[in-house]
């Protein structure tokens, strides 16, 4: 086996993205985590199949293979980080996520990406665990649908104080 090195882009948001895959593939680096957001590849933004498309092009010249991230801090709500999420009280909300993550899934298979990279998000005060539990399930499912259909995986990352913050908490949404 051997060992492939990847940086994410998020690290280098003062950077055009062309500029900054031209400095990791210069570094050595053989993939890149690349975050959308507004800096680099911004999912909300215009014409965002033909920036995906030559985006693809510069990671298949420069070598590079991807992972679709989708941890921006502040690309759905600019006030609130990493909100609205697919644990929000609000049903508006949690769709807002939700279409994001579908939006990453139709990107990463268009960059021919390895996954996409999500996360639970953090239970508020006012939902209960049973609750919270419940509007992951639910807000996940057209996200795994449109994964399977583009044969993308999800990857989702445990995150200390989110609902989903151990393998624990992994195998209980794998139950739902």
């Amino acid at each position: 086996m051997s060992v492939r090195l990847g940086y994410g882009t998020n690290g280098l948001t003062d950077l055009r993205l062309e500029d900054a895959l031209g400095v990791l593939a210069d570094l050595g680096y053989d993939g890149v985590g690349l975050t959308l957001d507004h800096m680099h590849l911004d999912p909300l933004g215009p014409d965002l199949a033909g920036r995906v498309a030559r985006v693809a092009a510069r990671l298949e010249r420069l070598g590079l293979s991807v992972t679709v991230e989708t941890g921006a801090r502040y690309v759905l709500d600019p006030r609130r980080k990493h909100a609205p999420s697919l644990l929000e009280p609000e049903p508006e909300g949690r769709a807002a996520r939700t279409a994001l993550l579908v939006t990453a899934v139709q990107v990463a298979a268009d960059l021919g990406a390895h996954a996409v990279h999500c996360f639970s998000g953090v239970r508020s005060a006012a939902t209960g665990e049973s609750t919270a539990w419940q509007l992951l399930g639910s807000s996940l499912g057209p996200v795994l649908e449109a994964a399977a259909r583009a044969g993308v995986p999800l990857a989702l990352e445990p995150e200390p104080g989110h609902l989903v913050e151990s393998l624990a908490g992994f195998h209980r949404l794998r139950g739902l």
